[in-house]
């Protein structure tokens, strides 16, 4: 049975909408390492099982978001190295409590090498794009301010949720000179626009990029204008998965975000369709700036190898 506090965290984030990957990947790892604690389980094949069908429902609040999934990969593998070994349940809490926190720490220490890293990329006066709600994209241009560098920062708006709202009040929060754009205006902002700096809610074997719907346009758009195109990402966002051709899923979202339900009924034979995430083609991406470096997407295959796994399904 799924914990309440599962339940509970899942339903929060999904009327919240929790901006980026990395935001989601640590409520529900708070989530998991709650229940682990709250467990009524009995023996630790119990606990095992129960963690499991937590483990699986949490995936599904955001399907295409790999640091979710290799998070809890991440737990599940330490938690079944125990439990084979004999663990009793109080020692699997633990083991899921600091497996869990371990998995934080090295992703927000991912974000400050990023930001670092990211941050030597821009240039004094650049003219940045981004779109979307990135944790790293933010962590690189808040550096890079800090380093008196004096970007100034185009937003896309990023509907239909307008996570970049968020984005922009974040940034002018910091200083930062930040102008809010419409999302059909790319094409129009682009040629006063150094570089393009991009999240990933996700990154493949062979250097696609999973993003929020409408990056896949605004990088063509900025390969045809000879504009650079730059995704952070930590390597905890590479999925071992589609190393052995896997797709990674597209999350189709509730229409009533793109045209509320009271309309929608009046109007008959009416579809609205809302996939969250486009795959932005690795020719379209000049570099992945990740806390290990800077990658030309097509090294990508060779940190997906690296990834440690077990079967989290």
């Amino acid at each position: 049975m799924v914990h309440r506090d599962v339940l509970k965290a899942v339903d929060d984030m999904r009327i919240r909408q929790m901006r980026g990957g990395t935001v989601v990947t640590h409520a529900a790892l708070n989530a998991l390492r709650v229940a682990a604690l709250k467990t009524k389980a009995t023996s630790s094949k119990q606990f095992l099982a129960e963690l499991r069908e937590n483990v699986k429902y949490l995936l599904k609040i955001r399907a295409a978001s790999i640091p979710l999934a290799n998070s809890l990969r991440f737990v599940m593998v330490d938690v079944q190295q125990a439990a084979d070994h004999g663990a009793f349940i109080k020692e699997l809490q633990d083991i899921v409590s600091n497996s869990a926190r371990h998995f934080d720490r090295m992703l927000e220490d991912s974000i400050r090498e990023i930001a670092q890293i990211g941050a030597r990329r821009i240039k004094e006066g650049d003219v940045i794009m981004t779109h979307s709600y990135s944790s790293s994209v933010i962590a690189i241009l808040k550096k890079a301010h800090e380093q008196h560098k004096r970007p100034k920062v185009f937003v896309t708006e990023t509907r239909p949720e307008l996570e970049g709202r968020d984005v922009a009040r974040e940034l002018a929060a910091e200083g930062i000179d930040v102008t809010l754009i419409i999302d059909s205006a790319v094409s129009h902002f682009i040629e006063d626009s150094d570089k393009v700096l991009i999240g990933a809610e996700a990154v493949a074997a062979n250097g696609a990029i999973v993003n929020k719907i409408g990056t896949a346009t605004i990088a063509a758009v900025a390969q045809r204008a000879r504009v650079r195109v730059y995704a952070a990402a930590s390597t905890y966002k590479f999925s071992p998965e589609t190393m052995l051709g896997e797709l990674i899923e597209i999350e189709e979202r509730d229409p009533s975000y793109v045209l509320g339900h009271s309309k929608m009924n009046k109007l008959p034979r009416f579809h609205v369709r809302n996939p969250a995430f486009d795959v932005t083609s690795p020719q379209d991406i000049d570099l992945i700036i990740t806390e290990r470096g800077v990658i030309p997407p097509q090294a990508a295959i060779m940190i997906v190898r690296e990834q440690k796994g077990v079967s989290i399904s």
